[in-house]
């Protein structure tokens, strides 16, 4: 599922109880920014997550998106389905459930832009009020230099792509079932790996190939998360994070 998103400051209760004022990834709305820093790119034409929430509540979280506003560069933004600006969007997230934004970008140069998003919500009787301007780039598609995509595949496997069609040395980052169907995330260490080819884990060297690859690792460029793909799954070269910044806030 796809959603706006954001962590709060403070909430209200209706006992009037406080809560410290703690960082974005450790509040119970927790807000991750998928861009990670004004210097990252939306490729131009591709649909990409920027926002992630989780629901860090013990109580299902009702919560309501609204689209302030976009820069002129953001052709599209989703939550599920398309937001325009002054719309609002509905969305019920259990206990550690997570949701997206997505943009889609539009323009003839690549430029500095943003999304303006305000969310408020319930979580057995704790509400959530929050504005959150989040900032990126869109890239344009005459100056896109990515030679390098992974597709997220929905049966948990993954495809490399490149454009010479070469082997490359790829790390793969996949999540055990664990005892709840959540489990740890593991690592393998590098190898070569067949490029335009669907890739499970055991072709990474992993016991199962029923877990999921939630991360692709390329020496010398960065991790691909499952997290940053859009709906048709790719990750472009452009949105590459290092292993801490993909997966610091991931549990057993």
């Amino acid at each position: 599922m796809s959603v706006g998103t954001s962590a709060f400051s403070g909430v209200e209760a209706e006992r009037d109880v406080e809560v410290n004022v703690v960082k974005d990834k450790k509040a119970y709305l927790g807000l991750r920014n998928l861009t990670t820093n004004e210097d990252r790119v939306v490729k131009s034409a591709t649909e990409t997550n920027v926002v992630q929430i989780t629901n860090k509540f013990t109580s299902d979280l009702n919560l309501t998106i609204s689209l302030n506003g976009r820069g002129e560069a953001v052709d599209q933004v989703t939550v599920g389905d398309q937001l325009e600006v002054g719309e609002k969007k509905q969305v019920d997230l259990t206990p550690g459930e997570q949701a997206f934004v997505a943009v889609r970008c539009e323009t003839d140069e690549t430029a500095r832009t943003s999304l303006s998003l305000a969310f408020t919500g319930d979580a057995g009787g704790t509400t959530v009020n929050k504005q959150r301007v989040f900032k990126f780039r869109c890239e344009s598609a005459s100056e896109s230099t990515s030679k390098i995509q992974v597709e997220f595949m929905k049966n948990g496997n993954v495809i490399i792509h490149i454009d010479d069609d070469k082997n490359i040395s790829a790390k793969a980052y996949i999540r055990g079932s664990g005892k709840s169907g959540r489990g740890s995330v593991g690592s393998i260490k590098s190898g070569q790996q067949t490029t335009g080819a669907e890739l499970g884990p055991k072709d990474f060297g992993w016991e199962n190939n029923g877990d999921e690859i939630i991360g692709i690792g390329i020496e010398g460029i960065g991790v691909f998360t499952r997290a940053q793909a859009g709906s048709d799954g790719f990750v472009s070269e452009e949105a590459v994070l290092n292993a801490g910044e993909a997966f610091s806030d991931e549990t057993e």
